[in-house]
């Protein structure tokens, strides 16, 4: 075992550094100390007690600061007694951390962790970890271009830069951001030449009026919060056998179309069940947790998989409210951040008493008016058809025979009626609670100190109450004013889905080894701004799209290259790939295909044939026909071992685990399935027609294309290079009209001549392989 020794020689550059100190900038503990003892010197003297060498504790000032046998990691003010300043700067021998560690500190490092224990060794609470409070709105240059305090604050970290702002996009930018970003959906020819032609003052407002009233809203942000919620109708694992649990996606998009406050949102997803008289919606809403897998494989030990299920809410609860990677805590303290072993299973305790055990049980039934009417129609002619039979008891065999029969073809129409009614899958507790324990290593086999539920000692603690605490005191605790992580997490995340990057880059990990705010006072102003609201999203994200920074033109700009290439502090807009889901959407919206119901069971969109045969799922694939056919991606139902291939292809993740957010590929095999896919064709083929259907003139068709697909006019150019493809294409299907026959899959008529088609077809494949179509500007 490598040890801290005080005996280490050599305080001259101890001494060289402190000379230094008066004029080097004032050192903050968080943002230059914090991330450097964490990279490099947590691993042995971290929070983890297990991986903690020499009994040295570099986390917490007590343990920096600690008589060590007569020496001192760290004396505040006095590098030359500091242990810690002496090995970091001893001969390579005897320095620390070790050469051989692949953790060694860089002159720079070794220069700055002098420098603040020469300062006075200050160690402040980690900036997540601090209450949050409203920062005031700073004054700035471009006051003027400023719309809400949002702008305040990144023009203020932008005037540091000594770089321009980006100028406002144009107008049909403009709206098809603001519609891809909060519906998911481009806008139609028609509300793009609305919101153009309108000049009046607040026109922009007016169309996100108008984006926010629109259903499709609780649709675009509902599957952001489902990919949290691991939302799947499969339960996993090699059989992974359908399972009914839509209702719960509909409760999502419904709670946010009608902006339910996110303290209610999570109180009834988290502990719904739990409320006093706690309605289906609440029931329903409990969904959440129920989205952890299922193994119905013969042989598996059910209790193992109970308690995996439970292993998951903890770590999804923790990545979702608290953004934090908890599980560590599982096996082991938390090697970097503050959180125990036995911290972790206090909050495994309040899932621990949950009735599943590896079933879809328990389940809420959910009649519809008209079944309910039905039900009680039967029971009483059942019972009537009973009394019948009773009072026939010395009739002739044959009548008792006709009774019985009679009796039967109730039963079995009753229970066909029963069968067909929408039950999902709910939380509830056991009337007798389980005893939790620190599982040893995470084994749930090796039962170590019980426990009982609580929240981790370095938050806030909960209210005080003498009864055992529940799923509803955690729900509650996770939402209050004092937890300074929620709401945190929550606005970051909101951010995220504006400019593609958190305020925070490592939105999952708030903790000490996640980066720190690139602008954190805009980020605890939010969170301020968001609980103010009453916890409205809503608010949050008209606030984020009216600001003049969202607003920004995506443009790169040379100057802001040098200065800020991964535009960390927003002197531009980013442009952003849609989802998966989007990118089928949008194929359905400009074909004219989409089907706009809200709601229901999950669908089945023609997929390749083939794509089960190389796994162990018994299922089939019954590909909806009609209207059905052309639903959103939301609706698609989710098969976690195989998913649907076009939603794989274009990174949507499996949900075996929460997804807080997802990848951003860019790969050949998307622009094949784009342009081969036979679902993607069936798309194109209508677009193909709605643009020869549109006008008889080849310039009028490629301006109506371009305004379906982009929301805008062509340019002279695109015009040029279009129309030569028109005419190319013309040729070439003329000369072979087999060809044209086979692409377009259909049979010459008088409206709509095979040839022409074709040639349209072509154009639409084209388009939709564009890398502006599916590209948030």
């Amino acid at each position: 075992m490598r040890v801290l020794l005080l005996q280490t020689s050599s305080s001259a550059a101890c001494m060289l550094f402190c000379a230094m100190t008066c004029s080097a900038a004032s050192i903050d503990f968080a943002r230059d100390v914090r991330p450097i003892l964490s990279n490099r010197c947590f691993k042995c003297h971290g929070p983890d007690e297990v991986a903690r060498e020499a009994d040295l504790r570099l986390d917490r000032a007590e343990g920096a600061m600690a008589d060590l046998g007569g020496h001192r990691a760290v004396v505040p003010g006095e590098p030359s007694k500091s242990a810690l300043v002496k090995r970091i700067n001893a001969a390579l021998d005897e320095r620390m951390p070790p050469s051989d560690s692949g953790l060694e500190l860089t002159p720079g490092e070794i220069d700055l962790l002098t420098r603040w224990v020469a300062e006075g060794a200050v160690y402040d609470q980690h900036w997540a970890y601090r209450s949050v409070q409203r920062p005031l709105v700073p004054a700035t240059k471009h006051a003027a271009w400023t719309v809400n305090p949002i702008d305040a604050f990144i023009a203020r970290k932008i005037e540091a830069m000594g770089v321009a702002l980006s100028p406002e996009a144009d107008r049909s930018t403009l709206i098809r951001r603001a519609y891809f970003d909060l519906l998911g959906l481009p806008p139609t020819r028609e509300q793009v030449s609305a919101f153009i032609s309108d000049v009046r003052s607040g026109a922009y407002d007016r169309m996100l009026d108008r984006v926010f009233a629109n259903p499709h809203y609780g649709e675009r942000w509902g599957r952001h919060w489902l990919d949290q919620a691991r939302y799947a109708d499969s339960n996993g694992y090699t059989i992974d056998s359908d399972r009914s649990i839509w209702p719960y996606r509909d409760w999502v998009i419904n709670a946010i179309n009608a902006d339910v406050p996110f303290d209610q949102f999570t109180i009834e997803q988290l502990a719904g069940d739990l409320l006093p008289g706690a309605t289906n919606d609440q029931l329903v809403a409990t969904g959440f947790h129920r989205n952890t897998l299922i193994n119905q494989e013969g042989g598996t030990d059910r209790e193992q998989f109970r308690n995996e299920a439970v292993v998951d809410r903890v770590n999804t609860t923790g990545a979702v409210w608290l953004g934090m990677t908890v599980g560590c805590g599982q096996c082991h303290n938390h090697k970097y951040d503050p959180l125990t072993q036995r911290e972790y299973y206090q909050l495994f305790a309040f899932f621990d008493d949950c009735q599943d055990v590896n079933s879809t049980t328990p389940q809420l039934s959910l009649p519809t008016d008209d079944q309910n009417k039905r039900l009680a129609e039967f029971d009483g002619q059942i019972a009537a058809a009973k009394k019948a039979e009773d009072a026939a008891n010395e009739a002739p065999k044959e009548r008792k025979d006709q009774l019985a029969a009679e009796l039967k073809k109730l039963q079995d129409e009753r229970k066909k009626v029963a069968s067909s009614i929408t039950t999902t899958m709910i939380m509830r507790d056991l009337d007798k609670p389980r005893q939790t324990h620190v599982l040893i290593r995470g084994d749930f086999l090796r039962k170590g100190d019980p426990v009982e539920a609580n929240s981790p000692e370095f938050l806030p603690p909960m209210a005080e109450t003498d009864a055992r605490r529940t799923r509803l005191e955690l729900a509650k605790w996770l939402v209050s004013r004092d937890n300074p992580l929620t709401a945190r997490v929550t606005v970051n995340r909101a951010w995220l889905r504006f400019f593609g990057e958190g305020l925070v880059e490592t939105e999952n990990d708030f903790g000490i080894q996640g980066t720190p705010p690139s602008n954190p006072d805009l980020l605890d102003w939010l969170a301020a701004e968001l609980m103010d609201s009453g916890w409205s999203m809503k608010h949050v994200h008209r606030l984020i799209a009216t600001s003049a920074t969202y607003r920004q033109s995506s443009l790169v700009r040379s100057e802001l290259e040098a200065v800020d290439p991964l535009n960390k502090l927003l002197a531009r807009q980013n442009r952003l790939r849609v989802d998966a889901e989007i990118v089928r959407d949008l194929a359905l919206a400009v074909s004219g295909l989409l089907n706009e119901k809200l709601g229901g069971k999950g669908v089945y969109p023609p997929q390749p044939e083939g794509v089960y045969a190389f796994t162990q799922v018994n299922a089939k694939w019954p590909t909806s026909t009609a209207a059905d056919r052309y639903r959103r991606g939301v609706y698609t139902f989710f098969r976690r071992s195989v998913p649907y291939p076009l939603l794989t292809t274009f990174d949507a993740p499996r949900f075996n685990s929460t997804c807080t957010m997802r990848a951003r590929s860019n790969t050949p095999l998307q622009s094949l399935t784009m342009s081969n896919d036979q679902a993607m064709l069936e798309h194109v083929r209508a677009l193909g027609r709605r643009l020869f259907e549109f006008s008889s003139d080849d310039q009028a068709k490629i301006d109506h294309a371009y305004q379906l697909c982009f929301s805008r006019t062509p340019e002279p150019d695109e015009v040029k290079a279009l129309s030569e493809f028109v005419d190319a294409q013309r040729t070439d299907f003329s000369t072979n009209p087999a060809d044209a026959k086979a692409f377009v899959v259909a049979t010459e008529t008088e409206s709509a001549p095979t040839i022409e088609l074709a040639v349209w077809t072509a154009v639409a494949r084209v388009l939709l392989n564009l890398d502006e179509f599916i590209t948030r500007e």
